[in-house]
């Protein structure tokens, strides 16, 4: 029985290690994230001429005893990674949902530096998560929560594409994977 508990913690370990959060600034007013475990699946999405996706939710949630915790409604910026033949770059298209500014495109020569701006959240204020309610982050059981969520695709004809979501109702994508939510303190205790 010990080895099964200690082989789904090793499991859940790697699960969680899929995002690292950090404070961006001193004040500890905005959080920077990033998920390196998800570079060698865009790598191998790019490989195949293919269009990769990194979504990041992004949560605040505050413990609650006796009951489950409560989460606000997630924020989320999604980034697009693709080979431009033109240009002969990557273009990299980072969208934060509920901003009001629109999508930001970069191109950049190196595959390499692509995927890492690709699987990086640089600076995302606490009060965008808060949506300005300033009482949801001074609670001291607050913390956040991340995910993130990726997505290879294909070039398909868009036709196809179309009546492919509609016989198949949208259940179906060429890969997705989400790396589950994980937790991170915004008050940690001292101990």
């Amino acid at each position: 029985m010990s080895s099964f508990v200690s082989g789904f913690a090793a499991i859940l370990t790697v699960v969680i290690g899929l995002v690292q959060v950090n404070w961006a600034s001193p004040e500890k007013a905005a959080i920077s994230i990033a998920a390196p475990e998800r570079q060698p699946e865009i790598l191998e999405c790019l490989s195949s001429a293919l269009q990769a996706r990194v979504r990041f939710d992004v949560r605040l949630c505050h413990r609650r005893s006796g009951w489950f915790d409560g989460c606000e409604e997630s924020r989320s910026e999604l980034h697009t990674v693709q080979f431009d033949e033109i240009t002969e770059s990557y273009r990299v298209v980072s969208d934060r949902f509920g901003d009001d500014l629109e999508p930001v495109a970069v191109g950049i020569p190196a595959r390499s530096e692509a995927i890492k701006v690709a699987t990086s959240l640089q600076d995302l204020p606490l009060t965008f998560l808060a949506r300005d309610e300033q009482q949801l982050l001074d609670r001291q059981d607050t913390y956040i929560q991340v995910r993130t969520i990726f997505v290879c695709r294909g070039e398909v004809n868009r036709t196809l594409a179309h009546l492919s979501r509609i016989i198949t109702l949208g259940l179906v994508n060429v890969v997705e994977d989400s790396s589950g939510w994980s937790d991170f303190e915004l008050h940690p205790t001292e101990g």
